[in-house]
């Protein structure tokens, strides 16, 4: 099997539940994060835009979800990619960050992210549709994935 196919049939299994240690605030900040991304489904996509009601780029999207659960993110989603943790396949839960190279497939070239949302699916805002939900085996954006990374508070 390739790294590719171990990661995504890590994505679709069933998400590993936190453990004891924290286990209570750090679920709850993931939680969190997760309904706050349904909140935002349908926003605009806007290139460097900041605000639901006018239309959000990809890293304004996360950074505003993490924020709204009292979380906070860098701005830019290569920024977001450094400061945050790298995840093995089997270790990706809800909440966790998700880095695509969109203008440069099969490289390293960050420039996208979203946020997984469980059972292989994933929140973000592209450029043609906004705010929306999509599958990680969408081939589109499975040839474009960089790495599935945590929140270093998690």
């Amino acid at each position: 099997m390739t790294a590719k196919t171990l990661l995504l049939a890590a994505l679709l299994a069933p998400a590993l539940l936190p453990g004891p240690a924290g286990a209570v605030a750090i679920a709850d900040a993931r939680a969190a994060v997760v309904k706050e991304t349904l909140t935002f489904l349908n926003t605009p996509y806007l290139w460097g835009g900041m605000h639901p009601d006018t239309g959000m780029d990809c890293s304004a999207f996360a950074r505003l979800v993490y924020a709204k659960a009292g979380l906070r993110l860098p701005r830019v989603s290569g920024e977001q990619y450094a400061q945050s943790l790298y995840l093995a396949p089997s270790a990706v839960q809800p909440g966790d960050l998700i880095f695509f190279a969109m203008k440069r497939p099969g490289t390293a070239k960050v420039d996208h992210v979203g946020i997984y949302v469980g059972k292989g699916f994933f929140v973000h805002a592209s450029f043609s549709n906004g705010v929306h939900i999509d599958s990680v085996a969408n081939p589109y954006y499975y040839a474009r994935l960089v790495s599935l990374r945590k929140y270093r508070g998690f």
